[in-house]
């Protein structure tokens, strides 16, 4: 059969499937798959969406917690290796007189990159191996988001009774609570912290001076094995011992943190969009409306919508306003709780000795609660005779490097 005949009858046949009104479409079989793909599109579009809908919203809900400090720090072993290593390292520099200028600049920033949260840890898993994550990173950072959590919980409920607006679960609290009812809800969260975290803070003070490689060759003890022999060693009294400080820090802390930040963040906008938007004349009022109004209507109050960067721009500021507040009371508390817990530890020792000299005698039942008494007196006379050393004033001594350790 002729080739053209063939042509036609095939051209003839295309045609019949595209008849139609223009424009003209392909049928539904060819369809098929670009709806499908376009459909999936959407789908992942659609749920990307919703999550970060959902975590903004989450967010904006309880955007404090975004400026808790850490009570454990759960990097303390891998800076414990990397100190290690970084004199080995300073020491072969010191001794390699062969290297240019660019092979130092390198080999610090290295060095430096090293240091770094990442550079920490990956160094501490070559030299460890994977199973220094649950023996001792993992354990702090369960501490300190159990810790945060019962912190956080204990404040909204304090507070939804205090103030009945802040019970509700929506976005924006209005009337925003007051600072007494911030203050005292922080200070009552706080204290119920400072007791749930007692046993964490003695563990944290023994481990601080403990010997962190010793134990079988090379290996390291567990966070676990050590926390839980420490505790049987100190007991009740031992746990609770500098718990007094603790109090101090996580009371007085708290409170002063949730009502600087919910201030900032509540009576602070609301003053400063009331006072913004209020001195805007009528032309600019009715474009910065949601709807412009038909006719000017003195009874119907035009609405505003403030500007998306406003409040998280609050929120930013609330955040740090809150942790330099915290920081002015926390700052010199450290300080004194780290000599104390000094002294705490130098005091397990001389209690373990004389149980072991004296078993056959009768202990005192005061004796160590007089003896946890005195190492406060301790600890201060120990403060201001190091400031006095320095020709400093103990208040200036106890805020010595403030701004270095409020920025990081």
């Amino acid at each position: 059969m002729p080739s053209g005949r063939n042509d036609g009858a095939r051209l003839s046949q295309d045609n019949s499937i595209y008849r139609g009104v223009l424009p003209v479409l392909p049928p539904d079989g060819a369809l098929e798959k670009p709806s499908r793909k376009n459909a999936a599109t959407a789908a992942s579009a659609a749920g990307v969406r919703a999550l970060s809908a959902q975590a903004i919203a989450f967010y904006f809900r309880a955007p404090v917690k975004a400026f808790f400090r850490t009570r454990v720090d759960y990097l303390a072993y891998a800076r414990v290796v990397h100190q290690a290593q970084t004199e080995l390292l300073a020491r072969a520099v010191a001794s390699d007189h062969t290297s240019s200028r660019l092979g130092l600049t390198l080999k610090q920033g290295w060095q430096w990159a090293r240091g770094t949260t990442p550079g920490l840890l990956t160094t501490v898993i070559q030299q460890q191996g994977w199973s220094v994550v649950p023996q001792q990173i993992l354990p702090p950072l369960i501490a300190n988001v159990g810790v945060g959590a019962i912190l956080y919980t204990s404040y909204l409920q304090i507070l939804g009774q205090l103030h009945e607006e802040s019970s509700r679960p929506t976005q924006r609290v209005f009337p925003p609570p007051e600072p007494i009812h911030t203050f005292t809800a922080g200070f009552l969260a706080g204290s119920i912290q400072s007791v749930v975290a007692a046993p964490l803070d003695a563990i944290q003070a023994r481990y601080n001076h403990h010997d962190l490689v010793q134990g079988n060759g090379d290996k390291p003890r567990s966070i676990w094995s050590f926390s839980a022999e420490k505790l049987r060693e100190i007991g009740v009294r031992g746990v609770f011992s500098g718990w007094g400080l603790s109090f101090l820090k996580d009371s007085f802390g708290s409170a002063v943190f949730f009502s600087t930040f919910e201030y900032v963040k509540a009576q602070g906008y609301y003053k400063f969009i009331t006072w913004y938007y209020s001195g805007l004349n009528q032309d600019t009022v009715d474009v910065l409306a949601r709807k412009r109004p038909s006719s000017q209507d003195e009874n119907k109050p035009v609405v505003i919508r403030p500007h998306y960067a406003i409040e998280p721009m609050f929120l930013l500021l609330a955040g740090i306003g809150a942790s330099f507040a915290q920081q002015v009371l926390l700052h010199p508390l450290s300080y004194i709780q780290i000599k104390h817990w000094d002294n705490l530890e130098d005091l397990d020792a001389k209690t373990e000795k004389v149980r072991a000299a004296t078993t056959d005698k009768p202990r005192r039942r005061w004796g160590m609660l007089r003896a946890y008494y005195h190492a406060y007196q301790a600890t201060w006379t120990q403060c201001t005779s190091e400031a006095a050393l320095e020709r400093k004033g103990t208040i200036r001594w106890l805020y010595r490097g403030f701004w270095w350790n409020t920025l990081r």
